[in-house]
């Protein structure tokens, strides 16, 4: 995050929004149009990350889930205080490919201990009524990744 705060502010948004690209799967990436780093609240550290996305449907889910998204940065190195996600007035480009995952074949493969000791780690600073929720989130995320790579 400090690397961010010494480039200039366009290198900082494109910066995240590489990082956002890189910790998040094929939805986000399709329905993402942007990403704003704004300047921490009173009495926040850490700066807010605004997150446009394509379609109202979708900045509905995505909300829905911003304590795995706040996870999955912090696990790249970028801590945000809050996440929030706006339409955009602009559509994102359209891919050939489907917007969603194809099905998967077989059981999703199961993780390594040392996967599921990062996992815990990673999570256990999280608040306690988050910790179960963001950590099954990553197990699968971590699984489908594995499957999708193997």
């Amino acid at each position: 995050m400090d690397r961010l705060a010494t480039t200039g502010e366009r290198e900082s948004q494109n910066a995240v929004f590489v990082v956002w690209n890189r910790v998040n799967g094929d939805v986000e990436r399709a329905h993402t149009t942007g990403v704003y780093v704004g300047e921490p609240r009173r009495g926040a550290r850490d700066p807010e990350l605004t997150v446009y996305v394509d379609s109202p449907s979708f900045r509905t889910d995505f909300s829905a889930n911003h304590e795995v998204y706040l996870a999955r940065l912090a696990s790249a190195g970028l801590r945000f205080s809050r996440i929030e996600f706006r339409l955009s007035k602009r559509k994102a480009a359209r891919r050939e490919e489907p917007s969603h995952p194809s099905p998967r074949k077989g059981p999703l493969p199961e993780l390594s201990a040392e996967e599921e000791s990062s996992v815990e780690g990673l999570c256990s600073s999280l608040p306690e009524r988050l910790r179960e929720s963001v950590s099954q989130a990553m197990r699968v995320s971590l699984r489908v990744q594995k499957q999708e790579h193997s």
